[in-house]
């Protein structure tokens, strides 16, 4: 199942789902960036491609507390799986073509976002009560007594 069915999940599931997908929600940009960046590679030098996820990320902030949707999280999270099997061949990609430099940074992609997802700051408990309202929650408190 690719969307979150809160029917199908006790409380206590859906408070985590919310948790979850809300610390990805925070830094989108550079979470769904884990799998595409490393073949954006083959076409941006490894520089600007940093730097547009880092911009992209410091926009997000403008809207990470207005909007969260149930759908494209769910999506989201299947979607990054990719990130590692994309990163490695990328990686190997890179170091057979001879450039050891962009397949190092290929291949540790994942954690490179890690590093350019610090800024800025989310209260990730702030839009955890967004998805838990999107999910029909009236409080975050309600999900611990259903």
């Amino acid at each position: 199942m690719i969307v979150w069915n809160l029917t199908e999940h006790a409380g206590e599931e859906n408070l985590q789902w919310s948790w979850f997908r809300a610390v990805e929600w925070g830094r989108w940009p550079a979470f769904v960036a884990q799998p595409i960046a490393p073949i954006l590679l083959l076409f941006l030098p490894w520089q600007t491609l940093a730097i547009s996820v880092i911009v992209c990320n410091l926009l997000w902030a403008l809207v990470r507390y207005r909007y969260v949707s149930v759908g494209l999280a769910s999506a989201g999270r299947i979607f990054v799986m990719l990130k590692w099997p994309v990163s490695v061949g990328m990686g190997a990609y890179f170091f057979f073509a001879g450039d050891k430099t962009l397949a190092g940074i290929a291949a540790l992609w994942p954690f490179i976002t890690l590093v350019i997802g610090i800024l800025p700051t989310t209260q990730i408990g702030k839009i955890q009560k967004l998805f838990m309202n999107r999910l029909g929650y009236a409080s975050v408190g309600d999900a611990v007594q259903r």
